[in-house]
């Protein structure tokens, strides 16, 4: 099966694909900057936010992108996205 890159998400495309995906419960004001750890993000929800990630953004995603500080909010978690489609 073939993946084809989509577009990077904003840190707001990203809340709303989060909700859409399961991964995490967050409400529709849930800020950019918002601590996805507080929100529920746990070791589970991680694994899962991995293969979704790769399977929408066609990345590879490795031991080194999954950081404290590149999981902690919307914003740098499309940052990660953003840096590894480029």
């Amino acid at each position: 099966m073939e993946v084809s890159k989509q577009a990077s998400p904003t840190p707001t495309e990203l809340i709303d694909w989060l909700n859409d995906e399961g991964v995490l419960e967050l409400d529709w004001d849930f800020p950019e900057d918002g601590d996805l750890a507080a929100a529920g993000l746990d070791s589970m929800a991680v694994m899962q936010l991995v293969v979704a990630v790769e399977d929408r953004w066609a990345v590879e995603l490795g031991p080194e992108d999954l950081t404290k500080a590149n999981l902690a909010t919307p914003i740098t978690l499309a940052a990660l996205i953003v840096a590894k489609t480029s």
